[in-house]
């Protein structure tokens, strides 16, 4: 049986991350390096790869607990000891430079998520880690001074530590097995309900079907028990039953844990406008343009499709013309215009998730080196624990950040801490 000082579950980002810090570390100690990268799929870092729609968002310039969910309170330290300068400059060591949008999103330079897998990839390789695919780790069992790790081809192998850093449940194509909370929770971890995030929402809403296609640019909030809980701006992408786009996505991720509530989703489509704006405009479109389609009364400031969807929703008949609307059914046109008002009855499933909602406490990972307070030697990283981000480069900043830090301090042993 193989025996290695340490193992790394996963070769997604943080797997990468934390291998590439631990030999690191282990060679500025002046130790020889005895790192294993195991990975179920027959490349690493499949997933990374997609991010971004393969552009790779890596980190956010506005990096704060805001962004997080889960545990974000208790994640503070871990973030603002690992600010977005840290992980850029540790890219930086590798030679991949990047620069962020007018948004604060961060990507690589040339765009591609290939060049980021490929600099963590290579610093694996030169710094003697052993990488091993088609190696999914299918039980990982403590033992006197380390852990036996059995593997799906049947070659177990020892580790004096090992970090798990193999994901969650969000989009399973591009992982061998449903994350690393089977391996983690036979060694005594809790796990908090599992659910799909940043992925879109469903919605019962006749008129989606005829709108399946349609973009428009809209200020999104959710609303639980007729509370707003949260808003944001962006592109919203109707489809056949279902609303996406990023806003939307972000919606998704403050969705309530109890589907039984009412919850809905309005969209301003006119945000610059108030409310008495948009009317009069209606009403000064109605006294110039008399004799034309009622149906046209948002062409001039709304996609034509969404526009006579909302005149249908207003029960206007085809035939109707702007001088046949009444008062009332300006108010009510320019009202729904304003807060277009969609049930939703839940989100997408973990096929087009790109995050998983919930995971392994924070309370039972020691944040400083994110060791597991329920076995000595053992570490976690990344998708695993109970946070999950916004779009934007918030949950690959979290990978980085505990891949690092985990990397570190299992480098260092029993008595490290990861510094960042």
């Amino acid at each position: 049986m193989e025996r290695w000082e340490i193992a790394v579950v996963g070769a997604g980002a943080s797997g990468l991350m934390a291998a590439h810090a631990a030999a690191k570390s282990m060679k500025d100690q002046g130790k020889p390096v005895s790192v294993v990268l195991l990975e179920g799929n027959p490349k690493p870092g499949k997933k990374l790869l997609a991010t971004g729609n393969g552009r790779c968002n890596l980190t956010n310039l506005d990096i704060s607990a805001a962004h997080y969910h889960g545990d974000a309170a208790l994640a503070t330290p871990v973030l603002e000891s690992c600010p977005p300068d840290r992980i850029l400059e540790e890219f930086e060591k590798l030679g991949l430079l990047c620069r962020a949008d007018s948004e604060g999103r961060v990507y690589p330079r040339n765009l591609q998520a290939a060049a980021v897998l490929q600099a963590l990839r290579e610093s694996c390789e030169a710094q003697g880690v052993t990488l091993c695919c088609d190696s999914g780790v299918t039980e990982i069992v403590p033992q006197e001074g380390g852990f036996r790790l059995e593997l799906k081809t049947g070659e177990p192998l020892w580790a004096s530590r090992c970090v798990v850093a193999c994901g969650g449940k969000a989009s399973p194509k591009h992982s061998w097995e449903e994350g690393g909370f089977g391996l983690v929770t036979k060694l005594g971890h809790s796990l908090t309900e599992l659910r799909p995030s940043l992925t879109y929402l469903k919605s019962p809403k006749k008129c989606l079907r005829s709108l399946k296609g349609v973009r428009v640019k809209a200020l999104a909030a959710l609303w639980v028990q007729g509370e707003k809980l949260y808003e944001e701006r962006g592109e919203v992408l109707f489809g056949d039953g279902s609303l996406s786009g990023i806003c939307l996505f972000n919606l998704s991720a403050r969705m309530p844990w109890e589907l039984s509530q009412k919850v809905e989703v309005s969209l301003d489509l006119l945000e610059e406008m108030d409310y008495r704006q948009v009317l009069s405009y209606l009403e000064r479109q109605v006294k110039a343009h008399p004799g034309y389609s009622a149906w046209e009364l948002f062409a001039g400031v709304l996609n034509l499709r969404a526009g006579e969807e909302l005149m249908k929703e207003l029960s206007v008949p085809r035939e109707a013309l702007f001088r046949d609307l009444t008062r009332q059914q300006l108010r009510k046109a320019a009202g729904f215009a304003k807060a277009w008002r969609f049930p939703v009855a839940g989100t997408g499933d973990w096929e087009s998730a790109q995050v998983t909602r919930g995971g392994i406490p924070l309370r039972e990972v020691d944040l400083t080196t994110m060791e597991s307070k329920k076995g000595r030697g053992l570490y976690l990283a990344g998708e695993l624990l109970n946070l999950d981000g916004d779009c934007g480069g918030y949950n690959l900043h979290w990978a980085w950040a505990t891949g690092l830090r985990a990397g570190q301090a299992a480098a260092r042993g029993r008595k490290g801490k990861g510094t960042c």
